[in-house]
């Protein structure tokens, strides 16, 4: 045999023996993520970021020969779901497409009092599509996990977990409702299986879009930020004001809320989607427009959260979504009872009073109408002492006018002169010239409380009170005025009436041009506004001035009957 021939296969044995030394002896490295997920130690409570994991030092591996790039697995599309969830109060749908809510009725609330019209979907989304809470998840650079389609990883009556995983990364959300109530809770949880960390943000998206129905005309973004209710309303969201366009100005496509954030969401003048973070004092909210006047978002979130590999980190939120029921947002807290507009804080009482002896009213009438007509009349009675008052304060201003016109007409050119002979006159006759001002004053909280107690008790949405008065929650309409496409209103136009003739009767206390042109200009001024309020406010109003007619027409009589006896 050829001794080269030997010699090679030598040489050649003795490589292939080194070589499997060299692979096979030494100790396999483990893949990127293949250690197991460590759970969130004791001291780190949910939500809050996982501390670091400590780098152990370790001896140098050898260095493996390099491997060709192996691309991840395609994802695997799953199919769209919808899962229905319901009680006695609503009925909803969750989708996977985004792991949120698609659609969500209350049972007792259509959009109008017809029993066959649709009922009200606190999901305002009309395209197809449009979820609520999902949550992006930007930051990870895996694409927009509010579109993702996710996995039902669990389901029941209660009770609906999603999951998607991606890169290393598991994204899971978990749905716990009420099963009495309008409440519940979502559970979003994140763990980090890659070989890198990451910092999630946890935003959830609440969006909100322009929607035709009546209950929707004030839909606004809002927040309880900081112990003050935050409000935005969406047809002004992004469109700027009447000034910005004046001067040019852009207007600001999102504003900015760092806290702390009670709860953020959105609501109409009767309704509430609100989310509560598990830590307020770390939520942040931006309200952004998504179309200018159209459609916008409420996007709630946090600073980012360091998850190292092997580590996870959960959040929970409490949700409501449902009717401004003062009771039902009291028992659910975080402040969600401010989203009911009660008016200022010095107000609230008496707003809270007058609802309480609203509701007091219409359990025994049966009408809520009829109960703003006692409510109206049983104000008129506790306030007369200071309506009398200010009536004769009035009345003996219209006995002294001649005398005062004189005094005017004596001293024109020396108005120094003039006043001091017009206050000798008042102290004469006993007078004050205040005394018609004063009472009027001490009875606007009186007033403004009754504005806001009857603006916002949800019982008056869609409570008829007769004919075509189907609904005092709106502006009521008798008929549509044959080509001009305007509503007209009974109850805004005798209103305007009833202030026509209380600035007649009333005695004047002004310069008679000023007087002519006030007789003229408010009782107009307040028919238009008032033409666009609703029914039950306009109902108030006009009974409360038809009451002061024929209160200081009384007054005056007796008045006048005394002088002449």
């Amino acid at each position: 045999m050829d001794r080269n021939f030997v010699l090679a296969c030598a040489l050649s044995l003795a490589v292939i023996v080194g070589w499997m030394y060299l692979t096979g002896g030494a100790k396999r490295q483990l893949e990127p993520g293949a250690n197991p997920p460590t759970e969130v130690e004791s001291g780190d409570s949910i939500g809050q970021p996982a501390q670091p994991i400590a780098e152990q030092p370790a001896a140098a591996p050898p260095v493996p020969s390099p491997a060709p790039a192996v691309a991840p697995p395609p994802r695997i599309e799953l199919a769209e779901r919808s899962i229905p969830i319901e009680n006695e109060l609503y009925s909803a749908v969750l989708t996977n497409r985004g792991a949120g809510i698609s659609s969500w009725e209350l049972k007792g609330f259509r959009e109008k009092s017809d029993p066959a019209a649709p009922r009200i979907n606190l999901v305002t989304g009309l395209e197809a599509g449009a979820v609520s809470l999902t949550t992006p998840f930007a930051e990870f650079g895996l694409g927009n996990f509010a579109n993702r389609v996710f996995e039902v990883v669990g389901e029941d009556a209660s009770a609906v977990a999603f999951e998607a995983r991606e890169n290393g990364v598991t994204l899971r959300k978990t749905f716990s409702f009420d099963p009495d109530g309008y409440s519940f809770r979502l559970l979003v949880e994140v763990l980090n299986e890659s070989a890198a960390s990451i910092a999630p943000r946890f935003q959830v998206d609440i969006p909100a879009y322009d929607h035709p129905a009546d209950d929707f005309r004030e839909q606004a973004l809002a927040a309880f930020e900081d112990g003050s209710r935050v409000n935005k309303p969406l047809k002004g969201l992004g469109a700027g004001g009447f000034f910005q366009s004046l001067t040019g100005g852009k207007p600001e496509k999102y504003e900015d809320f760092v806290g702390p954030i009670d709860w953020a969401g959105i609501q109409t003048t009767y309704f509430l989607t609100a989310i509560l973070p598990d830590n307020p004092s770390q939520a942040q909210v931006r309200m952004a427009a998504l179309e200018p006047r159209v459609s916008g978002v409420a996007e709630l979130s946090f600073a980012e959260t360091v998850i190292p590999p092997g580590r996870s980190v959960a959040r929970e939120f409490r949700g409501y979504m449902g009717p401004k029921e003062m009771e039902r947002l009291e028992a659910f807290g975080g402040g969600t009872v401010h989203a009911i507009d009660l008016g200022w804080s010095w107000i609230e009482p008496l707003t809270r009073v007058f609802s309480l002896i609203l509701k007091m009213l219409y359990s025994v009438v049966g009408n809520y109408g009829v109960a703003i007509v006692i409510l109206t009349i049983l104000v008129r009675i506790v306030t007369a002492p200071l309506t009398v008052k200010q009536m004769r304060s009035m009345e003996r201003m219209r006995a002294l006018s001649p005398k005062i016109n004189e005094i005017k007409a004596e001293f024109a050119d020396d108005r120094q002169k003039q006043s001091e002979k017009m206050m000798a006159l008042y102290k004469s006759e006993g007078v004050n010239p205040l005394g018609g001002c004063l009472p009027m004053i001490l009875q606007l909280p009186v007033f403004i409380g009754l504005f806001y107690s009857l603006r916002s008790t949800i019982q008056l949405r869609q409570a008829p009170f007769f004919g075509w008065i189907d609904d005092l929650s709106v502006p009521e309409s008798l008929f549509e005025i044959p080509g001009l496409g305007l509503p007209f209103r009974v109850l805004p136009l005798i209103m305007g009436a009833s202030m026509v003739i209380q600035q007649r009767i009333t005695p004047a206390q002004m310069d008679p041009a000023q007087a002519k042109m006030m007789m003229t200009v408010m009782p107009i001024m307040m028919t238009v506004l008032f033409y666009q309020f609703p029914s039950g406010l306009v109902l108030y109003w006009m009974v409360s001035n038809l009451l002061a007619i024929a209160h200081q027409l009384w007054i005056g009589r007796g008045m006048r009957a005394k002088q002449a006896s």
